[in-house]
């Protein structure tokens, strides 16, 4: 039988394929595939994992900023609220000296 190396060229990421022809001729080939699919289903699963921890960790970052932004905004807005109410309070002072005037001005 030819080794595996022939069969598929050069060894990559340390693989023995002596000990994995070994492995299959003891165990069998649906045992040594179970055992690598678990593996690699494994490794996926901590790929997985460690994505969602990146993606959690930049969805924080993004909410934590837009609660800052959104608590400036509603000071923001607390203000411009009582600026609007000192207009307000402005207006109806000047529309009652307007009002005023007038009477003045047809009484006489």
């Amino acid at each position: 039988m030819r080794s595996l190396n022939t069969v598929f060229g050069k060894v990559d990421k340390g693989v023995d394929y002596n000990v994995l022809q070994t492995a299959i001729s003891q165990l069998g080939f649906p045992i040594v595939m179970v055992i690598a699919m678990a593996f690699f289903i494994w490794k996926l699963w901590e790929k997985s994992q460690q994505q969602n921890e990146n993606r959690e960790e930049k969805l924080y970052s993004v909410i934590s900023k837009a609660q800052e932004q959104n608590e400036k905004l509603s000071a923001t807005n607390a203000e411009f609220v009582q600026v609007l109410t000192s207009y307000k309070d402005d207006l109806d002072d000047i529309r009652e000296d307007v009002s005023d005037i007038k009477t003045q001005i047809n009484n006489k």
